[in-house]
Order: C-alpha cells, then sequence, then structure tokens
C-alpha cells in the first residue's frame, strides 16, 4: 500500500500513486506561476 503524502489517500501500487501525485504537483505548479504573476502585478 502506497499513501498520498499531499492528500493522504491511499493507493495499491506505485504506479497508482505516481498517477496521482502529478495531479498535485501540477496544481502546486500553478499556484506558484498565479502567485508570482500576482507578485509582479504589484511591484
Amino acid at each position: 500500500m502506497h499513501q498520498c503524502y499531499y492528500c493522504e489517500q491511499i493507493f495499491d501500487s506505485k504506479e497508482a500513486l505516481y498517477e496521482h501525485v502529478e495531479v498535485h504537483s501540477d496544481v502546486e505548479r500553478n499556484k506558484e506561476i498565479r502567485d508570482r504573476k500576482k507578485n509582479k502585478q504589484e511591484d
């Protein structure tokens, strides 16, 4: 069993976990990009 360290969801295989974690990393990356854009506008 493997657990997602973002949302603690449990998966049977590493492959399923990795596919799931990619969703979180995309969300985090997009959030960072938005935050950077926001910070640039404030300057």
